[in-house]
């Protein structure tokens, strides 16, 4: 098949939706960071975005099966890189999750997700059992496990909770017995409170706070109290865009990357939330559509690993601002200001977008 053939098959709905997505991230960063000394961040961003839309285009461009057959190297790699930061990582904001390099710097947890996604769906294109039995469903729990131990124990709870998703595509593809269900969840209700108790304290206070925003309104209380304001107090249509009170003022902190959303939901109100959350469920949509037209198993499992991961960070993001689940960290995709969460997002929509493109050549 001919190169322009082959970019002729591009879904180009999917690239389109991304990229408004991600245009509409750069304004909102504009607005919440435009009138502070962190006006800079979205020149920055605009940079990133448009190094992640070349990125993009280096991912649909190679063949997603070369990266198949290299994925145990970049999965290793990846574990390299999550060690390397927790020995010579710089503490920030409580965590060591960066690799400075001079003034760049970058998050190693954020690529890991590819590559971990990459791996678990090179794991099971190789095995096609009906269930999977004991000696596999440990192996795919320990490719897992692996990343995520490392990272909560930056500790980035919340960026460790982002790998979750690809467990329950594991145990669709792979097919669990229903006993090793029961197992898997009486496994997590004992985890549950001996989890609590290696919890970090300002950790602990996140899900206190989740639970009671009141009990300390103007300390670790106050950044939900004020984002739900802020979400809230924009109405149907919003303040109009540069004149959210909450943000101008300062009083919503964060702004720019965990609570964005609630910028969205200031200035833009209640009908440009819908129309955000409708273009998210649009990639979405788009993303599942790829992995049931994939036509092979490696395909299909990848693609559905990078929705997962899409929509985990989607759901986790917005209920936090809402403040229906607690604030973990997680970013909201090609909104939050981030260049390594930014450049995985557009590597992941390469990706769907190869996925969809070359199953014309099976």
């Amino acid at each position: 098949m001919s190169v322009e053939r082959t970019l002729s098959r591009i879904d180009v709905n999917l690239l389109a939706t991304a990229l408004i997505i991600a245009a509409i991230g750069c304004t909102l960063v504009y607005s919440a960071t435009h009138f502070s000394p962190d006006a800079p961040l979205y020149r920055r961003q605009v940079i990133w975005t448009l190094i992640g839309i070349i990125l993009m285009m280096v991912f649909i461009a190679v063949d997603y099966h070369a990266l198949m057959e290299i994925s145990p190297f970049l999965y290793g790699m990846g574990l390299c890189l999550l060690g390397y930061v927790l020995v010579w990582g710089r503490l920030t904001r409580n965590v060591k999750s960066w690799i400075h390099i001079g003034s760049f710097q970058f998050q190693p947890s954020e690529f890991m997700k590819i590559f971990t996604a990459l791996l678990i769906a090179k794991y099971f294109d190789s095995n096609d059992r009906a269930y999977l039995n004991f000696r596999t469903f440990f192996a795919v729990m320990a490719i897992i496990g692996a990343p995520v131990l490392l990272i909560a124990i930056q500790p980035a709870v919340g960026s460790a909770a982002s790998f979750l998703p690809l467990v329950g595509v594991a145990m669709f593809f792979g097919g669990i017995k229903p006993r090793y269900w029961l197992i898997a969840i009486l496994c997590f209700l004992i985890a549950l409170p001996i989890g609590w108790h290696y919890l970090k304290p300002f950790q602990k206070e996140r899900i206190k706070i989740f639970l009671d925003p009141a009990r300390d309104p103007l300390g670790s209380g106050y950044q939900v109290m004020q984002a739900k304001i802020a979400t809230g107090s924009g109405g149907i249509t919003g303040k109009g865009f540069l004149h959210g009170t909450q943000v101008n003022l300062e009083y919503l902190p964060a702004r720019h990357t965990d609570f964005i959303f609630s910028v969205l939901g200031e200035e833009w109100g209640f009908l440009g939330c819908v129309v955000a959350l409708s273009l998210f469920f649009v990639l979405l949509y788009l993303g599942i559509r790829t992995a049931q037209r994939s036509k092979e198993r490696f395909g299909a499992i990848l693609a559905f690993g990078l929705v997962s991961i899409f929509f985990f960070q989607i759901f986790v993001n917005v209920g936090g601002a809402l403040g229906l689940l607690p604030v973990t960290g997680v970013t909201l995709p090609f909104f939050s200001y981030g260049g390594s969460a930014l450049l995985m997002n557009f590597v992941a929509i390469g990706l769907l977008l190869n996925i969809g493109m070359r199953r014309f050549m099976f």
